[in-house]
């Protein structure tokens, strides 16, 4: 249990008594209490209801995916997020209560931050009134879920996203700015229970923090049918949100190696990088075996998975991407230029590269060779990451005292 620190003005104060976890598990919905699964990101309405602002998210589809498991195994699940147009919301769905609040306050330029932003999720937490808090990835929210759960006698679990998130602290590392890091940092040391996506992360936590976590490997819920053979010709598919990181143009670098391969891109620009998704598109109209899509709606994108032989991953850094549980669920290897704890290298499931000529001959190798694959791609997923094997884990780090 977190010792509380106090209250004051800025972080609230009166306090609450917490309810018996076994009596959270096996309590009646009504509002209030129970679970709830913060994330102020814009892609929760699509990965949660099925529409919304054009976005797509990792943790979001990943807190989207446990709280239906969650509602089905009788738990009662609120999802907490951020509204940020008019659209009428619905209060439930799938069994799950839904609060959003758009951002308010006082639009001060420079003070935004602390009088609309943090102000605005306090208020969603608040609104939630739950006896634990769930939140995923290192951002400032996990101080404000934190602070809020110490003063008022509430559990808070943070489960990590990006490799990067032990990091939060580092500058040279984080992608957090300098205000948020501290926010960040102070979540992490006070969480209830953290949980790793990988090894690494598990490593990473207690080398820096002290901190022990619990290992959980990702979710993937959707049905899975014994996989049909890729469509032919092949087709190599690269799904990201562009931006720097994700390295979209090392994708046409390794196309314009094989001219014989079709490479389609799926993503949109990135709010702090949308030249990046300009200059791939020029270039890609350029290139006869390039199709860029644009962004893609998470309801369509299952069918340029199913149809392609491969699925590319560029990215400098990852978690444990839901690309490569999307592609293996269609029986697809994978090339990467990240295997988060060798998992590719370790069952075959794919090629692990580190440039250019590594990328566009492994690309070359798992297209002429796609069979051998796909069995075992698909069997790694329903082994390792399917709801049979990841809620009753999930469940056991909620139970926990």
């Amino acid at each position: 249990m977190v010792t509380s620190v106090g209250a004051d003005t800025a972080w609230g104060a009166a306090q609450a008594p917490a309810r018996p976890l076994a009596e959270v598990a096996s309590a009646a919905w009504h509002g209030g209490g129970g679970i709830c699964l913060l994330h102020t990101g814009r892609a929760v309405p699509e990965m949660l209801l099925g529409s919304g602002h054009g976005r797509a998210g990792g943790a979001e589809l990943q807190l989207a995916q446990i709280a239906r498991g969650l509602a089905n195994r009788g738990w009662p699940i609120t999802f907490a997020f951020e509204s940020y147009d008019d659209t009428e919301l619905p209060d439930q769905s799938e069994g799950i209560r839904l609060v959003s609040r758009r951002k308010s306050g006082l639009q001060v330029p420079g003070l935004r931050f602390f009088t609309s932003t943090m102000p605005s999720c306090r208020r969603l937490i608040e609104t939630a009134d739950a006896d634990i808090y769930m939140q995923r990835g290192a951002g400032w929210q996990n101080g404000v879920i934190a602070r809020y759960c110490a003063s008022h006698d509430r559990r808070f679990i943070l489960w990590l996203a990006s490799a990067t998130d032990p990091y939060c602290d580092d500058p040279k590392r984080s992608r957090l700015p300098l205000r948020e890091r501290w926010l960040a940092r102070y979540g992490m040391l006070h969480a209830d229970a953290i949980v790793a996506q990988t090894k690494e992360q598990q490593e990473a936590m207690m080398d820096r923090h002290g901190r022990d976590s619990v290992l959980i490997r990702n979710i993937w819920a959707a049905p899975m049918p014994v996989p049909d053979p890729p469509a032919s010709p092949p087709e190599v598919f690269w799904a990201a949100t562009m931006r720097g990181l994700k390295r979209p143009h090392l994708v046409l670098d390794v196309a314009e190696e094989l001219p014989e391969i079709t490479f389609v891109l799926a993503g949109g620009p990135a709010d702090d990088d949308a030249t990046l998704y300009e200059e791939v598109v020029a270039r890609g109209r350029e290139m006869s075996n390039v199709k860029i899509l644009g962004f893609v709606p998470f309801s369509h994108i299952d069918d340029h998975f199913k149809r392609a032989t491969a699925y590319l991953c560029t990215s400098t850094v990852e978690g444990f991407p839901n690309t490569f549980l999307q592609s293996w669920s269609h029986g697809r290897p994978v090339v990467s230029t990240v295997d988060p704890d060798d998992v590719i290298a370790e069952h075959d499931l794919g090629l692990h590269c580190s440039d250019k000529a590594e990328l566009a001959a492994a690309v070359k190798h798992v297209c002429e060779n796609n069979e051998e694959y796909r069995h075992r791609c698909w069997d790694h997923v329903r082994s390792f990451h399917s709801p049979d094997v990841i809620m009753p884990q999930i469940e056991a780090v909620l139970k926990s005292q």
